[in-house]
């Protein structure tokens, strides 16, 4: 199974991980392209199909399906989320309870320890470091739990600060170049002499408005992780 995990996550925002049940039974010659001799994989995931991260999953899919053809047939459902995260995620847990997973789904990065620790996901077989070396630490970190690979993430996603260049250069402020970036303490330097131009503009030298939501501990995370604090 590990190739069937490693293919898809590669190939196309969370975790692709493998689960021990399967949705639904399906017999050969019930969905095109599923044939005799070949093993049937259910996988869910959480966008909808018509959006261009749901066209990256299932041309995963299809080319995982071309390339085991006789050997194993891929089959994905796309399952939404909602604004607030639910609908995907009431899904999984309602199927938790009723025993209905699928073998192969997606799974937000914050939760793969507790799918992991309440046995409802399993480890993945294990990686060649060929194989690990085509996904960044951090998501061989996340998927992580007890010394064991449980999760695949398909993608990364950071916190970026966007800045008005022509407030910039009004302050008499030069942005530095990647490889020399602004100190922390450089930073809030930078804050104060924004200040009072600012403050003649009626704005902020920097607005942390956040949408209401997940979201905002998303973007306050690095703030408090960055000054020795932590979250529980």
């Amino acid at each position: 199974m590990k190739k069937v995990v490693s293919i898809l996550a590669a190939s196309a925002a969370v975790c692709m991980t493998m689960l021990p049940g399967c949705s639904r039974t399906v017999s050969p010659g019930d969905i095109e392209g599923y044939d005799e001799g070949e093993q049937y994989l259910s996988l869910w995931v959480h966008i909808i199909e018509e959006t261009p991260e749901g066209q990256a999953y299932l041309k995963s899919v299809n080319s995982f399906n071309e390339h085991y053809n006789g050997k194993y047939f891929a089959d994905v459902e796309f399952i939404p989320r909602n604004d607030s995260g639910g609908g995907y995620s009431d899904k999984v847990n309602a199927s938790v309870l009723s025993g209905n997973l699928p073998d192969v789904l997606t799974v937000d990065g914050p939760n793969v320890a507790a799918y992991a620790a309440n046995g409802i996901i399993q480890p993945l077989a294990e990686l060649t470091e060929e194989e690990k070396g085509i996904y960044l630490d951090s998501i061989i970190e996340q998927g992580t739990f007890n010394d064991k690979l449980y999760a695949l993430g398909a993608m990364e996603s950071s916190v970026g600060l966007y800045y008005n260049k022509a407030i910039l250069r009004e302050a008499g402020i030069e942005v530095p170049e990647a490889g020399n970036p602004w100190t922390f303490s450089e930073f809030l330097d930078i804050l104060e002499r924004l200040k009072p131009i600012m403050e003649e503009k009626n704005g902020y030298a920097l607005d942390m408005t956040f949408p209401v939501g997940e979201a905002t501990i998303y973007y306050y995370a690095p703030f408090i992780w960055a000054n020795g604090g932590s979250l529980f």
